[in-house]
């Protein structure tokens, strides 16, 4: 299409290795769209940092600096042209609104649903963010689960 513009990509990030996982996939995914990634992560009233709980309004620069030190895998692969952004408040309210805002084109979150009762799977965030997204979302599964659709032994 002539005059198209394709939106970002927004990926989710909280430090877990699967939020690793959907950091990769969405960068090879944004070079291959031509897109801009936003990388988001979301901060509330207090953060994990070192073990230890902390307030998040005293320590930003800190935060910054363990979202940039997960971004590094990022760089590893070969995407040195992103952005990344902190935003108040819960992961879902966080990459929704980060979507909305800069005109997504997809949403890029992992899955670290646990448990066997199949809608458990999914995990709770990237639920709501497939539920209330206005764009595409692809969910990245973690290593070694099964991706089997039902159980067979009922």
């Amino acid at each position: 299409m002539v005059g198209s513009r394709v939106g970002p990509v927004v990926v989710g990030i909280d430090g877990s290795a699967n939020s690793g996982r959907a950091l990769i996939f969405a960068g090879r995914y944004a070079a291959r769209a031509g897109a801009h990634l936003v990388v988001v992560h979301a901060i509330g009233l207090t953060e994990m940092i070192d073990g230890e709980h902390v307030p998040t309004h005293d320590h930003q620069q800190q935060i910054a600096e363990h979202v940039d030190v997960w971004c590094e895998a990022l760089r590893e692969d070969g995407h040195d042209e992103f952005e990344i952004r902190l935003v108040h408040g819960a992961p879902v309210d966080a990459v929704l609104r980060t979507a909305h805002d800069d005109d997504a084109s997809v949403i890029v979150v992992g899955r670290r649903g646990a448990g066997n009762r199949p809608e458990l799977r999914l995990g709770s965030t990237a639920h709501q963010v497939v539920e209330h997204s206005h764009c595409p979302v692809l969910v990245i599964p973690p290593i070694g689960r099964s991706t089997t659709v039902g159980d067979a032994s009922g």
